[in-house]
């Protein structure tokens, strides 16, 4: 018997398997521009310093002597910063262009950071908390809106999943840095560390990207006149008066604020049930893995295939139904919470990334990062929201109860999802005609 031949033959569906694979992820990151590239380096320097925004709570608490409920209003006044940097930032993109306001907010925010560190009256850091959250975030609907500008037709989605990549790159290394660097020179380098990596992603833009066509007001091909001459453009509806926005950001408010329960009432769910730090640490490890290692793939095969609102419908039931099996994985074991975290990570990734394909897609370009700000600001909101509903229920009726709750009013956000198209047809005539943009 040829044996060899044997062997061969068993291997070679593996083989082929493996080939096809390792085609899908080349052509997941092909076809993106050097811009977009470019955009994630400085994202990955950015929050490979992420340290203030984990820890603020714990120096609050454990170095200044501040009760929980005090390092809780600063924690407030940090999530109040965000929203109001996301919309405002969306505003002036549009007034100035993205590329003044990443910069500008990276600068703002590094020096805001080190500045911090020199306080410890109550009033004074809950100003600068939100200050430095205002101007950080003010980066995020530029930033949105400049990738809009680069990604070539059919390509927004994988370069938005590429940013979000960068960013669970450095959210993986911050916290890291930043228990180090606290362990073993206290909490002080913590806000010089912050404040060094922005402005170093600063630094890294400036040099990398110097302005270009996002250094000023977006002026598209149908509003220049017949001389090349820019010509006022049609009136577009501001953010707070579009109604399939609105009803958008609500629904998002709604299935995000499920999902941050991630951060907070999770691991405190987890904690109580007898599961100490280095089981959750690994558990929440497991979304970042999951991320790097198929988010870019499933993009690649998604926005190929199928429309944004059906994809984040599912993602927003699939955060649903994660969710669903905590008060089981707590009680029966870590295979369960495993099959939890893979049902939360692959929703997050039908989910979030599509959030910002459909608003680009439909926001009027000159009010693009006032649109784009508007979903930026419904993320921080239920970012703020996600402790408080979560902790309150919790402590009246228990962390199942606040968790089946959550799923709850994670379904009706993928119930109001659902309608958005309808409701953008039904406003505008025009849109009927353009089944393509999903």
């Amino acid at each position: 018997m040829d044996y060899e031949w044997v062997i061969c033959s068993q291997f070679r569906p593996m083989s082929a398997l493996l080939h096809r694979i390792f085609d899908l992820y080349v052509k997941a990151f092909s076809g993106l521009p050097r811009k977009v590239w470019l955009l994630a380096l400085v994202l990955l320097v950015n929050r490979s310093g992420a340290m203030v925004v984990v820890f603020l709570s714990v120096y609050l608490i454990n170095d200044l002597d501040y009760a929980p409920i005090k390092a809780g209003y600063v924690m407030a006044a940090f999530g109040a910063g965000g929203i109001a940097g996301n919309y405002i930032g969306g505003l002036l993109n549009d007034r100035f262009g993205s590329w003044h306001i990443m910069f500008y907010s990276m600068i703002g925010a590094g020096l805001l950071n080190i500045i911090l560190g020199q306080m410890d009256q109550f009033w004074s850091l809950c100003l600068m908390s939100f200050l430095i959250s205002l101007f950080a975030d003010a980066f995020r609907p530029a930033n949105r809106a400049a990738v809009a500008i680069y990604a070539p037709p059919g390509k927004l989605t994988q370069s938005f999943g590429l940013l979000r990549m960068a960013v669970n790159l450095g959210l993986s290394i911050g916290p890291a840095i930043g228990g180090w660097l606290i362990h073993r020179y206290g909490f002080q380098l913590m806000f010089w560390g912050d404040g060094i990596t922005f402005l170093l992603a600063a630094g890294v833009f400036y040099f990398a990207l110097p302005p270009d066509e996002t250094a000023r007001p977006l002026v598209t091909e149908e509003e220049k006149d017949a001389a090349g001459q820019p010509r006022p453009a049609p009136a577009a509806a501001p953010a707070h008066r579009q109604p399939w926005l609105l009803v958008f950001v609500v629904a998002n408010v709604a299935i995000i604020l499920c999902f941050f329960q991630l951060f907070g009432p999770l691991p405190a769910f987890l904690s109580e049930s007898g599961y100490n730090e280095q089981m959750i640490g690994l558990l929440l490890t497991i979304n970042g893995l999951l991320i790097v290692a198929v988010e870019m793939p499933m993009l690649y095969v998604m926005e190929r295939r199928f429309r944004p609102i059906p994809i984040m419908v599912i993602g927003g039931l699939l955060i649903a139904v994660g969710y669903l099996l905590l008060p089981a994985g707590v009680s029966t074991g870590f295979v369960v919470l495993f099959i939890m975290m893979i049902f939360l990570t692959i929703g997050e990734i039908l989910y979030m990334p599509f959030t910002n394909t459909y608003v680009s897609e439909h926001a009027p370009p000159k009010r693009r990062g006032e649109y784009l700000g508007m979903l930026s600001a419904s993320y921080s909101a239920a970012f703020v929201l996600a402790p408080l509903i979560g902790f309150g229920i919790a402590e009246n009726r228990g962390y199942a109860t606040a968790t089946f709750a959550c799923c709850g009013i994670a379904a009706v956000g993928c119930l109001l999802l659902s309608r958005v198209n309808m409701i953008r047809e039904k406003a505008t005539p025009s849109a009927r005609q353009q089944p393509s943009l999903k």
